[in-house]
């Protein structure tokens, strides 16, 4: 892991809006398409806002990029009706209002049975992107070290599908769709979140949580993690 500490927790939002564009930039040179992870919370919407603001002088500094899209998939969200202001993609969506032409939302369908959801967002991901990973995946720890909705010693490692149908959340509410840990390591460039005191005991063992895990079946490289704490004495 490599820890990015500054004491500006949005310096580090317009450093990870810039890296992110980076590799927006690069998928778009190369095929006209590009696929990231976001993340909810006060976090995620900043970070939202910030690529958003970004993506907008990109596309309109560079004539060459018109046609691409930006395809938006969210880490977790909460089971419930997409009119529901509740959900997270909806509060994330909102924070798209310059680039908006340019984007693809995917979001979870809740009309029906929770499992039915998860398959159906793991068959949409399958459709889109097959194996290939993303070029960009941005997430943001808890309290109790857990990333999308993957909690501590409540999910198992070795899913090999794409997205996790969450009966039982700790946080709640309880019934929730996540993508899966081996789904948020096939990416480019991993983005993780650790702002707050309240992240400081989760942050100091960080190796042995969600976070760690995501790392050791990560096959493209180091996890940025981005903090207004000090860094772990040891990980």
């Amino acid at each position: 892991m490599n820890f990015i500490s500054e004491p500006s927790g949005e310096g580090l939002v317009d450093l990870c809006a810039s890296n992110v564009i980076a590799a927006i930039t690069d998928a778009w040179a190369a095929r006209k398409s590009a696929h990231i992870v976001i993340t909810g919370g006060r976090t995620g919407l900043a970070i939202a806002k910030a690529i958003d603001q970004a993506l907008f002088r990109l596309l309109r500094e560079n004539v060459a990029f018109e046609g691409s899209m930006l395809h938006i998939w969210f880490s977790d969200e909460r089971f419930t009706t997409e009119d529901d202001p509740d959900r997270s993609d909806t509060i994330l969506i909102a924070g798209f209002g310059l680039s908006k032409s340019h984007l693809v939302f995917h979001r979870v369908d809740a009309s029906g049975d929770l499992d039915v959801a998860a398959a159906n967002y793991d068959a949409e991901l399958a459709l889109e992107l097959g194996h290939q990973p993303f070029d960009a995946v941005v997430l943001s720890m808890g309290e109790d070290g857990h990333i999308a909705s993957l909690f501590p010693h409540t999910f198992d490692p070795e899913f090999s599908g794409s997205a996790i149908a969450v009966h039982n959340s700790p946080k709640l509410p309880p019934l929730r769709v996540s993508l899966s840990l081996s789904r948020l390591a096939n990416s480019l460039h991993t983005y993780i979140f650790a702002l707050g005191e309240g992240k400081a005991a989760a942050l100091q063992s960080i190796a042995t949580g969600p976070v760690g895990l995501l790392e050791k079946c990560s096959p493209n490289g180091q996890l940025q993690i981005l903090t207004d704490l000090s860094a772990p004495t040891s990980n």
